[in-house]
């Protein structure tokens, strides 16, 4: 909603639909282009992305956040299943891979921002989250190294951690490292995602926040802080 009260043309791609079902329609009272994407080609992903290129413009920001939910059922390594370590990491790592190839073209010309919203777990390990850990820090080294070759280009990309249960209700209750003291949440609390990440995301699209390019933003209250 930070965003729209900005007056900003808002397209949110999710996926869950089926292949086909994109059609570009009018946005609805809330003012958002809600349209489909059918990951598991890069052609699929780039007709998610054309469509929402159509219905909202060309980008100034891309908000992403990939985790499939297989990825988010606590399973321990030694019975975790082949095919859904594929899913979980292989699966996740190649859609983020697509999106990128996907959205590079449409900011080429005019630069932008990308932002990754992740759970701050993959900064620490997660007992049972083996598969989605690996995936997020794959993800992380990928947004590193894509800053680097997109900077030039006036394009920036950065890593927002925040606190697990924030993003899902399905890692509210995630086994999260013990630290070795009994330091608290520096704020209290974890922060909360529309009124207090949210202005953050727009900060880093603005003319001074894209002077920050491959950085890792800790927003989880101060429960992790990076060395």
């Amino acid at each position: 909603m930070t965003l729209l009260a900005d007056a900003a043309s808002v397209a949110g791609v999710a996926d869950g639909a089926q292949a086909g079902d994109a059609q570009v329609t009018a946005p609805p009272s809330g003012g958002i282009h809600r349209l489909p994407l059918k990951a598991g080609s890069r052609a699929a992903v780039q007709s998610a992305v054309d469509a929402a290129v159509a219905a909202a413009g060309a980008p100034d920001l891309v908000v992403l956040s990939v985790m499939p939910a297989i990825s988010q059922q606590l399973t321990e390594l030694a019975d975790l299943p082949e095919a859904a370590w594929h899913e979980s990491v292989r699966e996740a790592l190649r859609t983020t891979l697509h999106i990128l190839q996907a959205i590079g073209p449409a900011m080429a010309d005019r630069g932008g921002t990308v932002v990754f919203l992740a759970p701050s777990l993959s900064l620490v390990g997660c007992r049972g989250l083996v598969p989605l850990t690996t995936a997020l820090e794959g993800q992380r080294g990928l947004m590193k190294s894509v800053a680097r070759q997109w900077g030039h280009r006036g394009i920036t990309l950065n890593w927002i951690a925040v606190t697990p249960g924030t993003l899902s209700p399905a890692l509210a209750a995630a086994p999260l490292a013990i630290k070795a003291d009994a330091v608290p949440v520096a704020l209290g609390r974890g922060l909360e995602l529309g009124s207090e990440v949210a202005p953050v995301i727009v900060f880093l699209a603005s003319a001074a926040g894209r002077k920050i390019t491959g950085a890792t933003l800790c927003l989880d209250g101060g429960e992790w802080m990076l060395p």
